[in-house]
């Protein structure tokens, strides 16, 4: 059987929806064994609302305005054609400007395989130029080509004498928030001081949300400017190390404590995850052997920590109580509902055992409540189902990281705006786990 992804006539609800379940699955860095991106997603829409881990730098939201209301073609195939003819065009002209710099470091999507990559900007940005109102018009990428073909069509049928404007910008009015003119210097993803304020501008008044409900990602950006008495803070791991977390809007404040209490319990289940992979692994060898080493001293690490902070008792129940609430507001489906159930239960019995087991390592109680989930979860494809043939050669790692709830990319973009602004700002430098300020 052959699987298909086709688009269907959605409402606008749903086509964004869809666009970020197809965002997820060609995002190779999203790894999610145990079934409790849910609990991610959730939180991270509260925190960083519109950010995915595809974002990589701020400009492209006005990279993406600029270029495709240049578009001219007239039917949506020669759209397609002509906008990914464009996004080539950019991504040759940032190699060209960073090549010199070390392109991976800088943010360019497609720096290797160009306008043939999978995720171009324009499928990754779609929803938060939507969100942030830079583009004003309904629906998908897709229906963004529909659209701008019929009009291209009408214009072609105009009057010869028609006004060299019309061929300047040729997409529909209104379609595209009035955005500032590219400076005459090209400077690849930095931001001038009205660029930045733009941005900005867009991300303050996307958010009404009440003030002890704003999202992180306005907040961190209300006060941004050369004379804010409010510095920027650069290279956080996490955002909840901030300095002023007590300042933060209170609902949002207690989601994001929330959210790293939860993950913090969970993650020694990602642990035991790959500790068991590694275990099962039918290659006997160094490989194996390492494996097992840092998942074990990880186990250990991880332990640690729980022994001396456990997870409140009441951590699930607040979870749960919260989560319901969200998937309310959000008018989920009953699937999204279903789903979140049973990654509850998952968690509640995982909170049980870390209770009540000395050593998960060599807990058989804890072994199979793994193993079951991801069969669960992915039946016939489960690494943890014998005779493990799936983990001949396998490579570690995972899903095996700490949550950030899309920080990184939110702090990205961030720093590109508040860079532009001038923001006084902070520098944390870490290493070797050690953070240092500098003052920048």
């Amino acid at each position: 059987m052959v699987s298909q992804v086709a688009w269907l006539s959605f409402d606008q609800t749903q086509q964004q929806r869809t666009q970020l379940f197809l965002n997820a699955l060609s995002d190779q860095g999203t790894v999610d064994e145990l079934g409790t991106g849910n609990i991610r997603d959730l939180i991270s829409n509260v925190l960083f609302p519109g950010h995915t881990v595809l974002h990589t730098r701020a400009k492209y939201l006005l990279f993406l305005p600029r270029d495709f209301s240049r578009l001219a073609s007239k039917t949506v195939d020669a759209l397609v054609d002509e906008g990914k003819k464009a996004e080539g065009r950019r991504i040759k002209t940032l190699r060209q400007r960073y090549e010199a710099e070390g392109l991976r470091n800088r943010g360019i999507i497609g720096y290797t395989t160009g306008s043939e990559t999978k995720q171009l900007p324009s499928g990754s940005y779609w929803g938060l130029l939507r969100q942030l109102g830079v583009y004003r018009g309904t629906g998908s990428l897709w229906d963004y080509y529909r659209d701008l073909a019929t009009h291209n069509a009408a214009l072609a049928q105009r009057s010869i004498l028609h006004s060299e404007e019309d061929d300047e910008q040729r997409a529909p009015s209104g379609l595209w928030a009035e955005y500032p003119n590219e400076s005459p210097k090209y400077d690849g993803f930095s931001l001038s001081p009205d660029e930045a304020q733009w941005l900005q501008e867009r991300f303050l008044d996307s958010d009404d949300s009440p003030e002890e409900e704003r999202s992180l990602t306005t907040w961190l950006l209300e006060k941004g400017g050369k004379d804010s008495d409010r510095e920027w803070i650069s290279g956080l791991a996490y955002v909840w190390e901030h300095p002023l977390t007590d300042q933060f809007p209170a609902r949002t404040a207690e989601v994001m404590w929330l959210g790293c209490d939860v993950d913090q319990l969970l993650f020694g289940a990602r642990i035991l995850y790959n500790y068991l992979c590694a275990h099962h692994r039918p290659d006997k060898g160094e490989a194996r052997e390492a494996l097992l080493d840092r998942y074990k001293n990880a186990m250990s690490e991880w332990r640690s920590e729980i022994d001396k902070d456990p997870p409140r008792p009441t951590l699930l129940t607040e979870l749960d109580q919260w989560g319901q609430g969200r998937l309310g507001t959000i008018q989920a489906s009953p699937a999204a509902r279903l789903r979140w159930r049973t990654t509850l239960h998952f968690a509640q019995r995982w909170q049980q055992l870390v209770t009540s087991s000395a050593d998960l390592l060599v807990d058989p109680n804890a072994h199979e409540h793994i193993a079951y989930r991801e069969r669960t979860l992915k039946p016939g494809r489960a690494r943890l189902a014998k005779p493990y043939d799936r983990l001949q050669g396998w490579g570690g790692d995972s899903g095996y990281s700490r949550l950030d709830y899309n920080w990184s990319p939110a702090a990205r973009i961030l720093d590109d705006i508040h860079l532009g602004l001038g923001t006084p700002r902070v520098e944390v430098v870490r290493e070797d786990a050690a953070a240092t300020e500098v003052n920048a």
